[in-house]
C-alpha cells in the first residue's frame, strides 16, 4: 500500500510539474489569469436565436508562389459556392496581405475576388527596426500600394481599414526586431484603421492578458498599450483608438496524455492540427460578443492559407469545407442559431451597430459607419452572389 501511495504521488508530482513547465516554456502565464476571469464572468444567454458571424482572417502570404495564387483565383470560388450562410451569402474571405511584398499579380489576383463577391482584402505588415517617423512613411508607402487596386479606401474615398500586425508584434510588444514603434496604436488610428484582428498569439508575450472578448485599447507611451482596454458592450462609445477583436482561445479537454490531456483551441486553421466539428463547437462556446448583446456572437478563424502548398490545401481542401458544412447544419437551423459569413470590415460594423443597440436582420448593418471598399464588387454583384 506504501508503494502504491508513493507511485501516486510521484505521478501526481510529475504531472504537476510538467503542467507548470508547460505554463512557463509556452508562456500560457500571459492569458491564465484572463481566462480564468472568463470562465468565471459569464453572461445570461440569449432569449432568442443567436446570429453567428464567421470571419477567416488570413495572413494571406504567398510571395512569389505563383501557382499557389493562381489556385486561389481558380479553386476559391468554386468552394465558396457549395458554402452558403442563412441568406444564401457564399462564406467570405479577408485577404490580410503583407505590404512588404509589392507584387502587383498577388494584388491583381486578389482584385479580382473581391470584384466578384468573395472577400475584401486588408493590410498585413511585418517591420522591424523602426521609429515612429520611419514607421508612418512606411504604413503611408503602404497604404498607397494597396490603394492604387481599390483596396482600404471606402467608396466615399476615405482611408479605412483592419490590421493585423506581422509576427504577432503589435505597438512594439515583442521588441524592436518585430516593430520598433511604442505608437503604433495611435499611428494605425490617425492612418484610417478602425480594428486589430491580430489576436490571439500563443506562445507569445505580445498575447493580451484579456481573452475570448472585444475590447477598445488606447496607446501611451508604453510597449503593449492594448493589454489592458474598456470591453465593448452596448452603449459604448468610441473614445479610444482601436477596437481589438481576439479570435477564441479555450483550454479543450483531450485524450492525448503528450498534451496532459488539454489541448489549446486558438482558431487556427493549419495542416498540423486537423480542423473537426469540435473545433468549431469550441469556437463558438468562446461566445465572443459584444456586452449585453449575447445574440450577436463572433468566431474569428485565422490561419496562413497561401504561405505553403499544404496550407493552401488546408484551407481550400476537405477539412475546411467538412468545417463549413457542419457550420452550415449544425449553426443555421434559424431557431437557435442564424450563420452569417461576414469580411473584417463587416465585422466591425456589426460590433458598433450592436453596441448602439440595432435589432433586426444584421445584414443591414455590413456597412454600417465603414462603407464598402472601392475593389468591392458593385452591390448588384454581391446580391447576385448571395442568390446562386
Amino acid at each position: 500500500m506504501r508503494r502504491l501511495k508513493w507511485a501516486v504521488s510521484l505521478i501526481c508530482a510529475l504531472f504537476v510539474f510538467a503542467w507548470a513547465y508547460r505554463i512557463i516554456s509556452r508562456k500560457y502565464y500571459v492569458w491564465l489569469p484572463g481566462y480564468a476571469y472568463w470562465l468565471t464572468h459569464s453572461e445570461e444567454g440569449p432569449r432568442g436565436p443567436v446570429h453567428l458571424f464567421f470571419l477567416y482572417a488570413d495572413h494571406f502570404e504567398p510571395g512569389r508562389n505563383f501557382n499557389l495564387v493562381a489556385r486561389w483565383q481558380r479553386e476559391y470560388p468554386q468552394l465558396a459556392d457549395r458554402h452558403r450562410d442563412s441568406a444564401g451569402r457564399p462564406v467570405q474571405h479577408t485577404w490580410f496581405y503583407p505590404a512588404e511584398q509589392e507584387i502587383d499579380g498577388n494584388l491583381d489576383a486578389l482584385r479580382v475576388l473581391a470584384a466578384s463577391g468573395y472577400g475584401e482584402t486588408e493590410l498585413h505588415l511585418h517591420h522591424s527596426h523602426d521609429t515612429q517617423e520611419s514607421a508612418q512613411r512606411r504604413f503611408q508607402q503602404a497604404i498607397a500600394y494597396f490603394q492604387k487596386f481599390g483596396f482600404l479606401k471606402s467608396l466615399d474615398g476615405q482611408t479605412h481599414f483592419a490590421f493585423i500586425h506581422g509576427n504577432w508584434g503589435l505597438d512594439n510588444s515583442l521588441g524592436e526586431a518585430f516593430c520598433g514603434n511604442s505608437r503604433e496604436l495611435r499611428m494605425l488610428k490617425e492612418l484610417g484603421c478602425f480594428a486589430d484582428f491580430t489576436f490571439p498569439s500563443l506562445w507569445r508575450n505580445s498575447q493580451p492578458s484579456w481573452v475570448n472578448g472585444i475590447e477598445e485599447v488606447t496607446d501611451n507611451d508604453s510597449p503593449k498599450s492594448y493589454d489592458h482596454g474598456v470591453p465593448v458592450s452596448a452603449g459604448w462609445r468610441p473614445a479610444g483608438d482601436l477596437v481589438l477583436l481576439q479570435g477564441p482561445l479555450l483550454m479543450v479537454p483531450t485524450s492525448n496524455p503528450a498534451k496532459l490531456f488539454v489541448r489549446i483551441e486558438d482558431g487556427d486553421i493549419h495542416p498540423s492540427v486537423p480542423l473537426t466539428r469540435g473545433r468549431v463547437d469550441a469556437w463558438v462556446r468562446a461566445n465572443i460578443h459584444v456586452g449585453r448583446r449575447p445574440d450577436w456572437v463572433f468566431i474569428k478563424a485565422h490561419g496562413h492559407a497561401a504561405s505553403s502548398l499544404d496550407d493552401l490545401e488546408e484551407t481550400l481542401g476537405p477539412r475546411f469545407e467538412n468545417a463549413l458544412s457542419y457550420l452550415e447544419t449544425r449553426y443555421n437551423d434559424g431557431e437557435h442559431y442564424v450563420l452569417h459569413y461576414v469580411t473584417a470590415r463587416e465585422a466591425y460594423n456589426l460590433i458598433r451597430a450592436a453596441a448602439d443597440g440595432k435589432q433586426g436582420d444584421p445584414r443591414q448593418y455590413f456597412d454600417y459607419v465603414i462603407p464598402r471598399y472601392a475593389a468591392d464588387g458593385p452591390r448588384e454583384v454581391r446580391n447576385l452572389q448571395s442568390s446562386r
